[in-house]
């Protein structure tokens, strides 16, 4: 067995994302490569812009400024599923089941099927970010001014919700009963679908762009905050009225998050990354500066 290397990983180009590719950690980069195990792979002609591990763990996807959407399988193969030319595709999206995935290209979504047939949606506005429900069956896509609903099957759009301030990041949460997005000013903002109710929560020094949810869906993690924020999802309340849990093992902003089950995985502004246990509130560091 190989030993694990430790430190940074030398690339002469920027990390665009990490995964998980079966047991093979994953990472991308900015100059359309990927580092899968011991393999480098060409991905793109041009620069990588978004890296997606799909929910079954048996694909990797990623977009690039090329106009390609590229498909990394369980073997290391690299297949082209979508070539939009001259276009830049630079979000996505999977559905839980890992059967559907979608795909942002400038003024357009993009959503490939199981049979590989492509669909277009035409939000209002270019799209920044895109979410699937849990059933696969609805896609969010912000833009500016708000976020537009989509029935994936038929391609109708079945809801508009205006929002100000530039929504960059979306998440449903608690089955599909909340919609939440990150936006540019910076602050959190979000609706109980069931009646429109809206919410907002404010006081993110930084805009935050990653927006999970545990597996049970009862708790919201953000970047761009201080600290890590998880957002309590009542049910029927969702976040409002209700004060976010704080972790904070390290001074800095949180620029990224993962979570498993009542585990967080959370990146720092200093290139640190720790561990945080929901749970009991205990926080160990795994890498990069100390805190």
């Amino acid at each position: 067995m190989s030993k694990r290397q430790k430190g940074p990983l030398p690339h002469p180009a920027p990390g665009i994302g990490a995964a998980w590719l079966g047991d093979r950690p994953a990472y991308g980069f900015g100059d359309g490569m990927m580092k899968l195990g011991e393999a480098l792979l060409r991905c793109h002609d041009g620069g990588m812009l978004a890296m997606q591990a799909s929910p079954d763990g048996q694909s990797i996807w990623t977009a690039g400024d090329d106009g390609k959407r590229v498909q990394v399988d369980s073997r290391g193969q690299v297949h082209e599923r979508l070539h939009v030319p001259r276009k830049w595709l630079d979000s996505l999206a999977s559905s839980p089941d890992s059967r559907v995935v979608a795909v942002a290209a400038v003024q357009t979504g993009h959503v490939l099927g199981p049979d590989s047939t492509s669909q277009e949606l035409r939000p209002h506005k270019g799209p920044t970010a895109l979410a699937f429900t849990q059933d696969g069956q609805e896609l969010a896509i912000t833009h500016s001014g708000g976020v537009s609903l989509f029935e994936r099957a038929s391609g109708e759009l079945v809801q508009e919700i205006p929002c100000a301030g530039g929504p960059i990041s979306v998440a449903y949460g608690a089955n599909d009963a909340f919609l939440f997005v990150g936006l540019s000013e910076p602050a959190l903002a979000g609706w109980r679908l069931q009646d429109g109710q809206a919410f907002k929560m404010g006081g993110y020094p930084a805009k935050p762009r990653c927006l999970v949810q545990n597996t049970p869906g009862s708790v919201l993690l953000t970047s761009g905050g201080p600290a890590l924020l998880a957002w309590p999802i009542v049910a029927g309340k969702g976040p409002m009225g209700q004060s976010a849990g704080v972790y904070r093992p390290r001074l800095g902003l949180v620029t990224c998050v993962a979570v498993q089950d009542a585990r967080a995985v959370v990146g720092w502004s200093d290139g640190g990354v720790d561990q945080v246990d929901l749970a009991s509130g205990k926080t160990g560091f795994l890498a990069g500066p100390r805190p």
